[in-house]
């Protein structure tokens, strides 16, 4: 399975993006891309011979192109589609099986899940990897994608700075869109599997969102009409860990950003992140971080000032 690796990290160079409607007997025509490419197809198919090979592009596809690859039109048909032009320098061709594209994928998920929220290694994720041809069945999702397309039209008054950037990173992002829903097909052999794994998805956006409530078992079933212990092992097998592991990851991240940016006591951060005790918050922190609470806002303290953040917290 042929794959792109790019880095997110550096902005794409977006030279040109725009929308075309093939009606027949108009063809595509036959070129060597000196860009990559992308295309997303509305409506209607597009048949191509890609480096001499024959494809069909059908609705709800989005293809990606190398630098030097030939296309030449088979026939006639009907095609509304985006089509990007652009340009970057960390990408690379990938040729992975689909066990090994799998696995890839998971590890990231997992890995991005557990991540601080409040630090630079969130970018290290949008690193992605993204298949030549992808399909997006969720209408939803591919809407969002079609909406950023039709956003970021690329005219002559598009020479300003802050635009071009709007565009290169509403490129970006339907990269990522992409890599998002192949992690989702990743985990959707069957229906069940799929509608589990967007359950587990929105467990984990509700406790992001309610993470300074009390979130128990029983505000798990009421919010998502499940038992608890089946919607524990939902989120288990998709995400990595258990919902109040997941919980208390999230808390503590809160709680890492809130020691960072503010001279708030610890019992104030406790309460703020919905840990009433003290010495529980002491807890959960050192389990999920390795050190205490103390030892890790001395890490950011000049030296005259940790003796004096060590007894704040004994006071607690």
């Amino acid at each position: 399975m042929e794959c792109f690796q790019m880095d997110l990290t550096e902005v794409l160079r977006v030279v040109l993006l725009g929308k075309e409607s093939l009606i027949p007997p108009r063809t595509h025509y036959s070129r060597y891309l000196t860009e990559y490419v992308m295309y997303v197809i509305v409506s209607g198919s597009m048949r191509l011979k890609v480096n001499g090979c024959a494809e069909t592009l059908e609705a709800g596809d989005i293809w990606l192109f190398r630098k030097g690859d030939s296309q030449d039109p088979m026939d006639s048909s009907f095609c509304e589609y985006y089509y990007v032009h652009f340009q970057a320098e960390r990408i690379c061709d990938l040729k992975l099986s689909e066990i090994e594209y799998s696995c890839r994928l998971r590890k990231k998920q997992e890995q991005y899940l557990t991540a601080d929220s409040f630090s630079a290694e969130c970018y290290d994720f949008m690193k992605v990897i993204v298949k030549r041809r992808n399909h997006v069945a969720d209408k939803e999702l591919f809407e969002s994608i079609r909406t950023l397309m039709q956003n970021s039209i690329l005219t002559t008054e598009c020479k300003q700075p802050e635009r071009r950037l709007e565009i290169s990173g509403a490129v970006a992002a339907v990269l990522i869109k992409l890599e998002g829903n192949n992690i989702r097909e990743v985990k959707s052999i069957s229906e069940d599997n799929r509608k589990n794994y967007d359950t587990a998805r929105k467990i984990a956006d509700y406790i992001e969102l309610h993470y300074a409530e009390p979130i128990s078992g029983e505000n798990i079933e009421r919010e998502f009409y499940l038992k608890f212990d089946y919607a524990n092992r939902i989120f288990h097998k998709n995400m990595g860990c258990t919902i109040i592991k997941y919980r208390n990851i999230v808390r503590i991240q809160h709680a890492k950003a809130r020691m960072r940016a503010t001279n708030m006591s610890f019992k104030e951060i406790a309460l703020e992140t919905g840990i009433e005790n003290t010495h529980y918050f002491s807890r959960i922190f050192k389990k999920i971080e390795g050190l205490s609470p103390s030892e890790y806002k001395k890490k950011f303290l000049k030296p005259n000032d940790r003796k004096e953040e060590k007894d704040e917290f004994v006071q607690i």
